[in-house]
């Protein structure tokens, strides 16, 4: 799919942003991690001692994920349907993250090539079943790499949480978590009722910033890179072409809302997601450039009636933390049909990638595999990471953070997560034979 690219040329400020952490080990505030090269860091400002409270436990599960976004919610209803008890705790109002919130509608990597040289569809499971769903409402166009409407698609993850048993939790955010050696004991989020914890046997980092196992101390590593923020416009179906001094301007792709097109927004490149003041003056700065451009098309002949229908809620923020994880998945992984003895699903293409001095296009591009030992962390006994943080090498990341791979590995650690609290073992030491059947009945494409 062309992604067009709506791009501010105003120059930021990127000065840095300090963050304090709390100590995972005891859950006791003050203590200060080893700061990783590109996280935010609070050493040197003043600080306070935050008093000592009792926080009420509101609920016990066997699986708790944080992070709504495909691959939260494709780990949320893979591990409940599965039989474990399974919460799933969002900070924003919606489900589908990017997806959705985000208004990033395409998605991406549903196809790619086999060994036999055809093109053909690779992603199935929980995420081919959303798209299905989307199609059969009409809210979905293209067969490969579709479109889809967000409001339909917010619908369609609600009902599908609801039916799978899910209890939800939306307006929560994770601020911390009490650990016990290598494993979580509990994850405490605030939220309007005040600071509530919820004690786990299993928990999955869908953050998309991968918030879980940086609180629990394992390794990562921070990728800055280009942030956007995507928005519609209406009556594009409205132009007059005929009316003099009309020009062919910019308006972005379909969508399968008649006269509904998305616009994408490159934004400014080698930006820090996880920096407070960076998102900040991207957002207010975005928002303006949107409005200001739109205006700009609205005055030129025969584009009158176009108007800007909405900005996305969620700043367009494509990588931050990068889990170094069990196994680290690698652009020659993904290009050489590697196979894993613990494959957990397969994930398509779709842009073309430098490989070996050749350009090579998407539809020459290989379908991959991705291992389960990609989603463990080093020294967490009790977490999986799913979603655009996963564990991949930067050469990796055009197709490890789309929406298609965050769909399958979060239904990979969904069913982990379910096998691990039935037979009361570590993540590690799951039976990755158990998982595989659990996903091959889940209808995932194991290769």
């Amino acid at each position: 799919m062309k992604r067009r690219s709506f791009i501010s040329s105003i120059p930021l400020l990127s000065g840095s942003v300090l963050y304090n952490t709390t100590n995972a080990e005891t859950g006791v505030t003050g203590g200060n991690k080893p700061v990783v090269k590109g996280e935010v860091d609070f050493s040197g400002l003043p600080t306070i001692v935050e008093p000592e409270q009792k926080i009420p436990v509101i609920a016990d599960t066997d699986v708790l994920v944080i992070g709504g976004g495909p691959a939260g919610v494709a780990a949320a209803v893979s591990a409940s349907r599965a039989g474990s008890k399974t919460i799933l705790v969002e900070r924003y109002n919606h489900l589908g993250g990017l997806w959705t919130g985000g208004l990033v509608l395409p998605l991406l990597s549903t196809h790619a090539m086999d060994e036999s040289g055809n093109f053909r569809k690779v992603i199935y499971g929980i995420g081919d079943e959303i798209a299905q769903k989307l199609f059969d409402m009409k809210m979905a166009i293209h067969e490969v790499n579709p479109v889809i409407d967000p409001e339909a698609a917010k619908y369609v993850l609600d009902v599908m949480i609801r039916e799978s048993g899910v209890k939800m939790l939306y307006h929560c955010w994770t601020s911390n978590i009490v650990m016990s050696g290598n494993t979580i004991q509990a994850v405490i989020m605030d939220s309007k009722s005040g600071r509530v914890a919820i004690r786990p046997k299993v928990v999955i980092d869908c953050t998309g910033d991968g918030d879980i196992f940086h609180l629990a101390g394992e390794d990562y590593e921070v990728m800055n890179y280009h942030i956007g923020l995507v928005h519609r416009l209406g009556n594009v179906d409205r132009i007059d072409k005929t009316k003099p001094g009309y020009k062919e301007m910019e308006l972005g792709g379909e969508t399968p809302l008649p006269g509904v097109n998305w616009v994408n927004m490159h934004g400014e490149d080698d930006k820090n997601g996880i920096d407070l003041n960076t998102l900040s003056e991207l957002q207010q700065k975005y928002r303006i450039a949107i409005w200001e451009k739109t205006e700009e098309i609205r005055s030129t002949p025969g584009y009158e009636q176009v108007y800007l229908l909405d900005t996305a809620s969620q700043l367009g923020v494509r990588m931050s933390r990068i889990l170094h994880g069990r196994y680290t998945l690698t652009l020659e992984d993904s290009m050489t049909f590697k196979a894993f003895d613990d494959v957990i699903g397969i994930s398509g293409s779709w842009t073309m990638v430098s490989y070996k001095g050749e350009t090579i296009y998407p539809q020459k591009r290989p379908l991959w595999q991705i291992p389960y030992r990609s989603l463990l962390p080093g020294k967490t006994k009790n977490l999986l990471v799913a979603g655009r943080c996963f564990s991949f090498e930067q050469a990796l990341v055009e197709d490890t953070r789309i929406i298609g791979t965050c769909l399958v590995t979060g239904n990979g650690a969904g069913a982990a997560a379910s096998v691990a609290v039935k037979a009361g073992s570590a993540v590690q030491d799951v039976d990755i034979k158990a998982v595989q059947r659990v996903l091959k009945i889940q209808g995932v494409n194991l290769g």
